[in-house]
Formats: C-alpha cells, sequence, structure tokens
C-alpha cells in the first residue's frame, strides 16, 4: 500500500467531503486520518490515505479534481506521497494548552510561535479567532519534559503582559476537565 497525503482548498459548498471520499473510494483508498475546517466560507482539509499499489499521486490529485470540478466545486487539490515526519526530538512531551486573548495585533501568532520554536515547543493545533478588535488564539502544543515549565510560563506571561494580552497556560487534561460540556 502506498500512503498519499491530500490536501484541498477552496470556496466552501455543501458535499466538499462527500466528493473527496468518493472518489477516494471508487479508486480502492481507505482514508486514514482526515482533518477539514472551514474559515470565513474558505475548506480546507488534509487527508491521508492509503491506496494500492500502482497508484500514484498524480492520479489521485487528477481523479479527486475531477470529483470536485464535476460538481462544479472550486477547490485546488495537490497530492503527494507521505513522508514521515523529520521532526523527532526523541524527547516525551506532554501535551498542553495555551489560551491567548486581549485587542487583536497583526504579530501576535509570530510572537508565541516565536518563542515555541525556540524552546523547541511543537505546535500540533492552532486555532485563531477574531471579533471587532478582539481574538483567542489557542494553541495545543507538545511541551518537552525537560522543559522548565515555570520559567515557560513566565516567559510566555512576561511577553503577553508586556503587549496588553492575557495568557492561560494548561495541561490539556485540566484543559478538557474544565471546558467540558456536560450532556443532559
Amino acid at each position: 500500500m502506498n500512503r498519499i497525503v491530500i490536501s484541498v482548498i477552496g470556496r466552501d459548498c455543501p458535499g466538499v467531503v462527500y466528493a473527496i471520499t468518493s472518489a477516494l473510494a471508487k479508486e480502492k483508498c481507505n482514508v486514514e486520518q482526515l482533518s477539514q475546517t472551514i474559515l470565513k466560507g474558505q475548506f480546507a482539509s488534509i487527508v491521508i490515505i492509503s491506496a494500492p499499489e500502482g497508484v500514484t499521486d498524480e492520479q489521485i490529485q487528477r481523479v479527486v479534481s475531477l470529483s470536485l470540478e464535476s460538481r462544479s466545486m472550486d477547490l485546488t487539490v495537490s497530492a503527494r506521497y507521505f513522508e514521515t515526519a523529520t521532526f523527532d526530538s526523541g524527547e516525551e512531551t506532554e501535551p498542553f494548552v495555551v489560551t491567548v486573548n486581549g485587542s487583536d495585533q497583526a504579530e501576535i501568532i509570530a510572537m508565541f510561535s516565536g518563542i515555541f520554536a525556540e524552546q523547541q515547543v511543537n505546535i500540533e493545533n492552532l486555532k485563531a479567532l477574531r471579533s471587532n478588535d478582539d481574538c483567542v488564539l489557542v494553541f495545543e502544543v507538545a511541551l518537552p519534559m525537560s522543559i522548565n515549565r515555570n520559567a515557560f510560563r513566565q516567559m510566555l506571561q512576561a511577553k503577553a503582559r508586556n503587549v496588553g494580552l492575557s495568557i492561560s497556560i494548561q495541561h490539556e487534561n485540566i484543559f478538557e476537565a474544565i471546558h467540558r460540556v456536560p450532556i443532559v
């Protein structure tokens, strides 16, 4: 089996996920992982598939593109062979959630992602939301076990304070327990 990663981006409309996955199913491809979101009417997805031997990334790109085009969907498809991630510090990590909020500023994401990069903290998921002049950033990060958590927290808090933002740093388990909505 070949593993192929596909990205699809463009104007959203109902049926996009069906157009992608039905085209893949016809080619006997199995979806291993799929992530998709809509941002201000723009569809974005990344899909990792297992494809039968002999099926190429070019074929998959063409098949998915034709499926979308046949439904008059205006999206761009890119496919390539899956490569194992090159970043592996070999160090054990713990999942943390860093939430930043306050007045919107152009450099906020670069500011905090720069600190993460310097400290070898990998961002595994990021959501950035803007409403009026306020913003909320939610970074899901993999914090290396060797990092001094207090020093890291103080560094982030000082940076946030210097630019008039508030910040929260919580272990993922605590974050989820606090934000879990009970089902009645």
